[in-house]
């Protein structure tokens, strides 16, 4: 009753506030400083606000008008020697805490080399966040560790699914060659994370979108926070949260087009327009398009993938914002269930080798809507409003492994099951708040207050069938691949024979509702703070559409950090934050179904986190050394058993924990020279387990060790001018298998480990004016690696050495 009443206060008071008349005309003290292109201060710099009132940069660089001035205005920069920049600021992108900072570049620079983006092009460096709007500001100031790749770097490793930038990431590993990784030892992917887009939920990682991987075109950056964002999000795994950041809008026209030819028979194309449509720049567009048909290297596994997403943003009046993104993913395919291990044996297989049936697809569309009001209320008070709708729509059939094998322990010969499924998924996102700047002398705040939102369903029509035997003449055999043998037998559909129909067991329809209050504090300009609250209540009912029960759990969620200014090159932080996994009705209503004696509960957890954040070579090298400890109670998790009637047999895991030290750098040594570099030490154990010899032992597809390096040169001065290079090598440590190979004569399960690998990447690149030429060389010396998997009935290889031609042109 409580909980209702605050939300329908909460409800009435942004319906008042988004009704409220036109605010008064924003005023604003401006200032901010001017810093070239190593960082250091730029003095003499003009500044002027619509050509006419105008000071200059002192010597470190600081400039500030003595007057108010009216916003929205046009601020110029000029000095002789650099190139002149605009910059329009309004009362939605004005921040009085930090001013305005600009960087200027000597007028040797190319008017190419500046992307569209605001960044150099040449530049892996964001300095900056957003994180939904829920916080705001730079990234040295969030007390939590963030890794994140740009744009820039993206394009130079032509990444075409978000999984191609893993090895980017500080303590993200893959766990398979589905949408399927390890953030810091835990899985973030089907039913154990979502996926963000623009801070806000979507059907990525969730549902049967779990086998599609987002595509990369219509991303501006992928960013990775660490440690449970539930009081931020919701139910997040504690590992992290990966957060899709989509290009958006520009004022100037621009476009860039490019087509890319590679190993595999694979073929790529990218389009990216936009600017303004009416004189005034009030309305804005930007479209991505792209498009891929490969082969791949596995066999009976092409695939072809479109992806059409136009944005738009409107401007109607003074303090007003309309953002409208949509997005359209086909994919048309085969769902790739990885290699079957002969014998136990890592490389007895080629790597192409799949078990596949020709008759075997896996089409599907993927459809999202996303809208956004931003209302400028008071020059304090601002009022952010999102929705998102997702569909999902899926036709699959597949013949794939039952998880188990028919002949232990020579494990030549795996049982199988063919799979026949249609869905509709809808995935329902919300979020409203309003954010409040408090200024006060030697302390400010800006003070969230909001609600969230989502909600999961499918169609009532949504089929899943399932067969283990198919009948050769009047006899029934079961299903069986040996993999010893030369060739696969063709198996007639209409042979199978369809057990009862099952249910989708994972897909437990449900609503979160979720009321939210965070307080960012600086206090006199050393000190930041963030102290966070969210209630979240969560509402399933059973996958059964049939059936009518349901049940609800709800949960406090804090979060509090610390940023110490240390000095201009130094942060220190530390912070702790909660999380939380709630389960579906049918894991506590029909818990028999799936294994257990009792019904399942909710998952708990939190994280302990501290560490550096610093900034070398004039701030353009930025790092985070962070030190973590992260404890997972009551851990879901899937044995790779099948019951009798269907549903897969989980457990649950009572005791974990997660602790290490990451290091992360990224940006540039100088113009020409950038850097991405990641390490991270961690150690996980399992604290307590109800199997015999899981405890003591690591969890699963979570490496002690990882590291990946990324260097790029780009020549400028010389006559080598637009030539550049660049060179990269990823490691990544033994990883445990999801579930044990074997027992020995005591009962105690052993588990094998995935081996550890290396592989290294090179790139070389030529500018010329708007024309770029690139060429990638992946997996140089060829390795025959494991990304990660579950069993021997399912592991993931590693893309064999492939080579990546493409030719780009932007205006």
């Amino acid at each position: 009753m409580i909980l209702n009443l605050i939300f329908r206060s909460i409800i009435i008071i942004l319906l008042v506030l988004i009704s409220t008349p036109q605010y008064a005309q924003t005023v604003a003290s401006l200032h901010g400083r001017v810093i070239q292109a190593d960082g250091k201060s730029l003095q003499g710099v003009t500044v002027s606000v619509n050509g006419q009132s105008a000071v200059q940069t002192q010597a470190d660089g600081s400039y500030r008008f003595p007057q108010s001035i009216s916003l929205p205005t046009q601020v110029h920069f000029q000095i002789v020697g650099y190139q002149p920049k605009k910059i329009t600021v309004d009362a939605l992108n004005w921040n009085p805490n930090t001013g305005l900072v600009v960087q200027l570049f000597t007028g040797e620079v190319q008017v190419d080399e500046i992307l569209i983006t605001g960044r150099r092009n040449n530049s892996y460096l964001i300095n900056q966040t957003e994180l939904g709007g829920k916080f705001s500001g730079a990234l040295k100031e969030l007390p939590q560790s963030v890794s994140l790749v740009s744009r820039e770097l993206m394009e130079d490793r032509q990444a075409f699914v978000i999984t191609d930038m893993v090895q980017d990431l500080a303590g993200v590993n893959q766990a398979s060659a589905y949408d399927d990784l390890t953030i810091r030892g835990f899985n973030s992917g089907y039913t154990t994370g979502f996926r963000l887009v623009n801070g806000m939920r979507s059907g990525y990682g969730y549902g049967t979108s779990f086998w599609r991987t987002p595509l990369t075109a219509n991303l501006e950056s992928i960013e990775v926070l660490k440690g449970p964002g539930a009081s931020l999000f919701g139910d997040i795994a504690p590992g992290g949260t990966i957060n899709l950041v989509t290009k958006k809008p520009l004022e100037d026209r621009h476009g860039a087009v490019s087509f890319s030819l590679g190993s595999f028979q694979t073929f790529r194309s990218s389009l990216d327009v936009g600017g303004a449509l009416d004189t005034s720049k009030r309305i804005l567009y930007r479209l991505n398009v792209a498009h891929e048909d490969s082969r791949t290297f596995r066999d009976k596994n092409s695939r072809k993938s479109i992806l059409i997403a136009p944005s738009f943003t409107f401007k109607p009046v003074e303090g007003t914002q309309i953002d409208v993104d949509m997005t359209y993913d086909n994919f048309d395919g085969y769902l790739d269930r990885g290699l079957g291990i002969r014998n136990n044996d890592f490389f007895a297989q080629s790597r192409a080798y799949n078990v596949n049936q020709a008759s075997d697809f896996l089409r599907t569309n993927f459809l999202t809507f996303a809208g956004r009001l931003t209302q400028q209320i008071t020059p304090s008070l601002t009022l952010h409003a999102s929705y998102m709708k997702s569909i999902y729509k899926e036709d699959l059939n597949e013949f794939r492994t039952l998880n188990t094998f028919a002949n232990p322990p020579e494990n030549t010969i795996m049982n199988m099951r063919f799979q026949s499924k249609q869905a509709t998924d809808y995935t329902d996102n919300v979020v409203g708040y309003l954010r409040y700047a408090l200024d006060r002398s030697g302390h400010e705040h800006r003070i969230v207050l909001g609600i969230d939102y989502s909600g999961y369903g499918g169609d009532l029509d949504n089929i899943l069938r399932e067969a283990r035997s198919r009948r050769v003449g009047d006899t029934e055999v079961p299903l069986t691949i040996d993999l010893n043998a030369a060739t696969q037998p063709v198996i007639d559909v209409s042979s199978y024979v369809w057990r009862p129909q099952a249910e989708f067991p994972f897909l437990n329809p449900y609503k979160s509702y979720g009321f939210y209050v965070q307080d960012q504090v600086s206090i006199a300009d050393r000190l930041q703070l963030i102290l966070g609250l969210r209630h979240e209540y969560y509402r399933s009912s059973s996958a059964d559409l049939q059936s009518s029960f349901s049940t609800s759990q709800n949960v406090w969620l804090p979060r509090a950090g610390l940023t110490f200014i240390v000095n201009p090159q130094i942060n220190y932080f530390a912070s702790y934050s909660k999380g939380y996994i709630p389960v579906g009705a049918d894991f506590i209503h029909n818990f028999a179904n799936y294994g257990a004696d009792r019904p399942f509960v909710a998952e708990d957890s939190y994280q302990i986190e501290t560490g550096f954040k610093t900034g070398f070579f004039q701030n353009q090298l930025q790092t985070e050394l962070s030190v973590f400890h992260i404890a997972r109670r009551n851990m879901l998790l899937a044995t790779g058993a099948q019951s009798d009637a269907g549903f897969p047999v989980y457990r649950q895991s009572g005791h974990v924990i997660s602790q290490g030290i990451e290091l992360d750098l990224r940006g540039q040594i100088s113009r020409e020279f950038q850097v991405m570099a990641n390490y991270s030490f961690n150690h996980t154990e399992v604290r307590a387990s109800n199997l015999i010899g899981e405890e003591g032992q690591p969890l699963s597809n979570a490496p002690k060790n990882m590291a990946g390096v990324w260097l790029k040169y780009l020549f400028s001065d010389t006559k080598l001018k637009g030539l550049g290079m660049g060179v990269g090598v990823n490691y990544v440590d033994r990883r445990r298998m999801d579930n044990a190979a074997r027992t020995d004569e005591s009962g105690t399960m052993i588990w094998d480990q995935w081996p550890a690998y290396t592989v290294a990447n090179a790139a070389l690149y030529y500018h010329v004016h708007k024309l770029r030429l690139s060429v990638n060389m992946n997996n140089i010396f060829d390795r025959y690696y494991y990304l990660g998997g579950f069993d021997y009935t399912r592991g993931f290889v590693g893309t064999p050495r492939n080579v990546m031609f493409s030719i780009g042109y932007s205006w």
